[in-house]
């Protein structure tokens, strides 16, 4: 997984750019966990807890972070509800016209150890 992290000096912000189908892992971890850097060290210390075969879940407020046997899978909530047969009236309009909700920039996976490695070192580029 490639990555970039950012400090613009100007709005005194970071963020993280990473390719297209990784975009939400980014979204997510601004969005659930801020700028600080001790924010991260709960979630990073679970993610390095786990066993090869180990899984885990973590809800977050738009997302949930699913980890099982080393892939990790991040999935907006919307899709979670709807992947559990749990439709809105929107989404049966959308099935009744052959339609789907689009969910680029709604679900990514990655390698757990990917992941471990990007959350290590945007924790201490938070930190400096």
């Amino acid at each position: 997984m490639e990555y970039d992290f950012i400090y613009d000096r100007n709005t005194q912000q970071f963020s993280i750019k990473l390719a297209a189908e990784h975009e939400v892992l980014g979204r997510f971890l601004l969005d659930e966990f801020g700028q600080l850097a001790e924010t991260y060290l709960p979630l990073l210390q679970q993610l390095s807890a786990l066993k090869p075969q180990q899984s885990m879940q973590y809800q977050g407020r738009e997302f949930l972070l699913e980890v099982d046997s080393g892939t990790v899978t991040l999935k907006h909530n919307s899709l979670f509800n709807q992947s559990a047969g749990r439709q809105s009236e929107q989404q049966r309009q959308l099935a009744e016209d052959n339609l789907q909700l689009d969910d680029h920039g709604m679900i990514t996976e990655c390698g757990l150890e990917d992941l471990l490695k990007l959350l290590s070192e945007w924790q201490q580029f938070l930190a400096e």
